[in-house]
C-alpha cells in the first residue's frame, strides 16, 4: 500500500472491510421497513476504498446496492446473475463507456477490481439497509458450472481478501 492510499484511509477514518478494501458507514436510516426476512433500516451508506492491488471478493446481498464512483482508478464490477455474466466499469470517462454509478440488484453475485495501479474511492448505498444476515459469500462450486468462461475472474475474486 502506498502513502497516498494510507492518507485516504486515515483522512476518511476507514476500517478494513471483510470482503477486501476499506470502509466506514456514513449513514443509517432512522426509519425501518418490514420485509419478509425481518425488519430492516430503509437504507444505509458507506464510504468504500480499494487501495492498490485490492479487490472486493465475490458475494451477494438480499438488498439492492448502488455503487458511486468518486475518484481514482476505474473499477470493474463483475456480475453473475441467473447464468448470465456481465460487467460494468465505474469511472469518470463517460466517453469510453464508464458510468459514475450503478445499481446491483438483490441476489446478484458480484465482485470488484481496479482497472489501474492506483486506488479508487467510492460510496455504496444499500436499500433496504445493510445487515450481516443479508450477506452471502459466493462459492466456486456454485459459480463455475454455469460460468466456465469466467473461471479466471471467479478464481481471482473468490474470498481472496477476507479479513476477520
Amino acid at each position: 500500500m502506498n502513502k497516498e492510499d494510507l492518507k485516504i484511509i486515515d483522512h476518511f477514518n476507514l476500517s478494513a472491510h471483510p470482503e477486501g478494501g476499506w470502509y466506514r458507514r456514513t449513514y443509517s436510516s432512522q426509519e425501518t421497513v418490514d420485509v419478509e426476512r425481518g425488519q430492516r433500516l430503509c437504507g444505509s451508506s458507506i464510504y468504500y476504498f480499494l487501495s492498490s492491488g485490492e479487490s472486493s471478493s465475490l458475494h451477494s446481498l438480499l438488498s439492492d446496492e448502488t455503487w458511486y464512483f468518486h475518484f481514482g482508478s476505474p473499477v470493474t464490477l463483475h456480475l453473475f446473475s441467473q447464468e448470465k455474466y456481465s460487467s460494468i466499469i465505474l469511472g469518470n470517462s463517460w466517453e469510453s463507456g464508464q458510468v459514475p454509478q450503478f445499481t446491483i440488484r438483490e441476489g446478484v453475485v458480484f465482485g470488484a477490481e481496479l482497472n489501474d495501479d492506483g486506488g479508487a474511492f467510492l460510496s455504496c448505498s444499500v436499500c433496504p439497509g445493510y445487515v450481516i444476515d443479508d450477506f452471502n459469500w459466493a462459492s466456486k462450486e456454485d459459480l463455475l458450472p454455469h460460468f466456465s468462461k469466467q473461471r479466471d475472474i471467479i478464481e481471482k475474486l473468490i474470498q481472496k481478501q477476507i479479513r476477520q
